[in-house]
C-alpha cells in the first residue's frame, strides 16, 4: 500500500516540477531532471566542479603548471559568473587544503560575518515575531561581510604558483563575452522570481530582461561582473576590503540603508576589518580511516562525524541492499542534527564541546537511544562534563544556494572547498555585478526562548552557523578520498551516505554519488524521488513507523576525490551540472 501511495506522489510532483519548481526553505532547488550520465575522471590530477566551464578552467590552470589552489581560485571565478545563484564573489565557504610536499592539513574559515551595526533583533517583526523567510531573505540586514574573495587571497598567497591575475582570466572573458546559459541557471532565476525580487532592480534587470530569464540561444553577459574581476586581477584581493571595489561596495550597502530606513548599513571597518581564520581540523577515526573536516562555526563536519559514529555502534554498517541500514542511517542523522543545532556557535563566543560530542562513551549512550527509543523526537544531549544546558532550543535554520569542488594536483595538493551565497541567487541585491549572499539569515532569528539566551544568536561581529562540510579522509596518514556537497541542512544527510558507500559498502565513486539519498527532517523522512542510481531496496521496508514518509527530488551536487590503486579517480554528483574531468 505504502509502496502505492510514494508512486502516486512521485507521478504527483514529476508532473507538477515541469511547470514550477519547488520554493521552501529545504529545497529550493531541485535536482536537474534528464541528467543521463555520471561524469567520472581518473589521473594524478583531477578536477571535479560544479559546472564544465569551472572545470575546464581549473584543468587548463593546472595543465599550465598551477597548484591546486591556483585551480581553485580559477574555478570559483568563473562559478561566480556561470553559476551565480549558488556561490559568488560576495559569498563566503570554507576550505580544506592539504599540502603534500609539507604533509600539512590546513583549514581556512572565510564565513561571512555580521557587521558592527548588527542587533539580535535584526530578523524579528515589531511584534517581537520572525520575519517570515521570504521577506528575510530580502532583507539588507540579511548581507553578511563576504569572506570568499579574502580566503582566496590569503590561500593563493600561501599556495599558489601563477600569478594571481592570471588565474581570474577565464572568469574575465566569460563575464566580459557571455556564455550561453544553462538550464539550471534559467530555472534557478525562475525561482529566485517565485522567492521574489521585487526589491531588487539590479537583479530585474540583470537576469529577467523583458521579465523573462535570458535566452538559452544567446550569449549573457555581465560587464559589471567583468569590471569587478579586473579590479581584483589588478590590485589584488585586498581591494574587495580597502581599496576601489571596498569604496562601490560601501556605497551600495549606503544605497541599500537609503531604501530600508530601519537598516543601520555598514562602515568601512566592517570591510576592513574582515580576517580569514585559520582553524585546527575536527577530525574522528572510523575503524581504519582518519576522516577530518571543518569545525564550528560550521556544524555540518560535527553532524557527519556523529552520524557515522553512531551507525558504527549500532553495528549498521551492512551493504545497501539491508533496509536497516537506511533506516537507522535516518535515526542517526536525527540524532545527529540535535546536536549539532544546539550546541554549535561561533567559536569567538566560547568552545564548543566537539571532543565531549564525539566521545565513545557518549555516542555509545546515544546509539543505544536511537535503536531502543525509534518513535522519540531526538532531543540534544549532555556530553561529558557538562552539568547542564546552557542554551534554549532554537528552531530549526537553513541555507540553501551553495556549492562544492574538489582538486588534486600532480603533487598530490589537495583542495575540498564549499562555498554559499545562501538562497538562490542569495538576497538578490547586486553590487557591482555580485549577487550579495543572505548568510545572516542562518543566525536564529529568536536571540532568546523564554529568557535563554540561543547559542546561534546574531551578534556583531560573529559568524553564523553553517552547515557546510567539506572532508579529506585519510588512511594511513595519507589522504585517501575528498569529499563535500551543497544541500544546505541536508548536506550532512548527504555526505554521512556517500562516505557510508565509499568507505564501508565499497562502491566505486560513480555509485557512492549516484545512489539514492535519503534525509530525516522535523516533519518526516524524504526519499529521494528518481535517483540517478536505482534504489537497492523497496521503499516500503523504510517506513520510519513514527513519521511520515514523502518522495521528492533532492538537489546535492557532490564532489568525490578517491585514491584507487595509485590513481585518484573523480565523479560528480549528476543531480547538478557537475563534471569530472582529468588534467593529465
Amino acid at each position: 500500500m505504502l509502496r502505492a501511495l510514494l508512486l502516486i506522489l512521485g507521478l504527483c510532483i514529476s508532473s507538477t516540477s515541469a511547470a514550477a519548481a519547488p520554493v521552501s526553505r529545504d529545497d529550493p532547488e531541485s535536482a536537474d531532471p534528464g541528467q543521463a550520465a555520471i561524469s567520472t575522471a581518473a589521473g594524478d590530477a583531477v578536477v571535479v566542479t560544479a559546472n564544465p566551464r569551472a572545470s575546464r578552467a581549473a584543468v587548463a590552470v593546472l595543465k599550465a603548471g598551477g597548484s591546486a589552489v591556483d585551480a581553485l581560485v580559477s574555478a570559483q571565478a568563473v562559478l561566480a559568473v556561470v553559476e551565480p545563484q549558488s556561490s559568488g564573489l560576495a559569498g563566503g565557504g570554507f576550505l580544506m587544503h592539504w599540502d603534500a610536499r609539507q604533509q600539512q592539513l590546513q583549514v581556512l574559515d572565510g564565513r561571512e560575518v555580521a557587521p558592527l551595526s548588527s542587533r539580535p533583533d535584526d530578523l524579528l517583526q515589531p511584534s517581537g515575531e520572525p520575519l517570515p523567510w521570504r521577506e528575510a531573505t530580502s532583507r539588507p540586514q540579511a548581507i553578511g561581510v563576504p569572506g570568499t574573495v579574502a580566503l582566496l587571497w590569503d590561500v593563493h598567497q600561501q599556495h599558489g604558483r601563477l600569478p594571481w591575475a592570471t588565474t581570474l582570466q577565464p572568469a574575465i572573458r566569460l563575464a566580459r563575452d557571455g556564455f550561453r546559459p544553462s538550464p539550471r541557471l534559467r530555472r534557478s532565476i525562475g525561482i529566485a522570481q517565485r522567492i521574489g525580487v521585487d526589491h531588487s532592480p539590479a537583479f530585474q534587470a540583470l537576469y529577467l530582461p523583458g521579465g523573462q530569464p535570458p535566452p538559452a540561444n544567446r550569449p549573457f553577459r555581465n560587464p559589471a561582473l567583468a569590471r569587478t574581476l579586473e579590479l581584483l586581477a589588478k590590485d589584488g584581493g585586498p581591494s574587495f576590503y580597502n581599496g576601489e571595489l571596498a569604496q562601490q561596495i560601501l556605497a551600495g550597502m549606503a544605497a541599500l540603508q537609503t531604501d530600508q530606513p530601519d537598516f543601520r548599513g555598514w562602515s568601512p571597518a566592517d570591510l576592513a576589518g574582515y580576517a580569514v581564520v585559520q582553524r585546527s581540523p575536527l577530525c574522528h577515526r572510523l575503524r581504519s580511516y582518519r576522516l577530518c573536516t571543518v569545525p564550528p562555526p560550521s556544524s555540518g563536519g560535527l553532524a557527519v562525524l556523529q552520524t557515522l559514529a553512531l551507525l558504527n555502534q549500532s553495528n549498521a554498517l551492512s551493504g545497501p541492499a539491508d533496509p536497516q541500514t537506511w533506516r537507522l542511517l535516518a535515526r542517526a542523522q536525527a540524532w545527529a542534527d540535535a546536536d549539532r543545532l544546539y550546541w554549535v556557535h561561533d567559536p569567538k563566543d566560547g568552545a564548543i564541546p566537539t571532543g565531549p560530542l564525539l566521545d565513545p562513551v557518549y555516542i555509545q549512550s546515544r546509539a543505544i537511544a536511537l535503536q531502543t527509543s525509534p518513535a522519540a523526537r531526538p532531543t540534544p544531549g549532555l556530553p561529558p562534563g557538562l552539568a547542564a544546558y546552557p542554551y534554549a532550543l532554537p528552531e530549526q535554520s537553513r541555507e540553501q544556494g551553495t556549492t562544492h569542488l574538489a582538486i588534486v594536483d600532480g603533487e598530490g595538493n589537495l583542495a575540498a572547498y564549499t562555498s554559499s551565497v545562501e538562497t538562490v541567487f542569495g538576497s538578490r541585491h547586486l553590487v557591482a555585478g555580485m549577487v550579495l549572499n543572505n548568510q545572516l539569515t542562518d543566525f536564529a532569528f529568536r536571540p532568546s526562548i523564554n529568557g535563554q539566551p540561543v547559542a546561534n544568536r546574531r551578534r556583531p561581529g560573529r559568524r553564523p552557523v553553517s552547515s557546510m562540510a567539506p572532508m579529506i579522509v585519510f588512511e594511513r596518514g595519507q589522504p585517501l578520498l575528498s569529499v563535500g556537497s551543497p544541500g544546505g541542512r541536508s548536506i550532512p544527510h548527504v555526505l554521512s551516505r556517500v562516505l557510508l558507500a565509499s568507505l564501508i559498502w565499497r562502491e566505486p565513486p560513480a555509485r557512492a554519488v549516484g545512489l539514492p539519498h535519503l534525509s530525516r527532517r522535523r516533519n518526516g523522512l524524504v526519499l529521494e524521488q528518481d535517483p540517478p542510481l536505482p534504489w537497492p531496496v523497496a521503499l516500503d521496508q523504510l517506513t520510519p513507523g513514527d513519521q511520515p514518509i514523502r518522495s521528492q527530488r533532492l538537489g546535492s551536487g557532490t564532489a568525490l576525490l578517491q585514491k584507487i590503486n595509485g590513481r585518484w579517480h573523480g565523479a560528480a554528483d549528476p543531480r547538478r551540472e557537475g563534471t569530472a574531468l582529468s588534467a593529465d
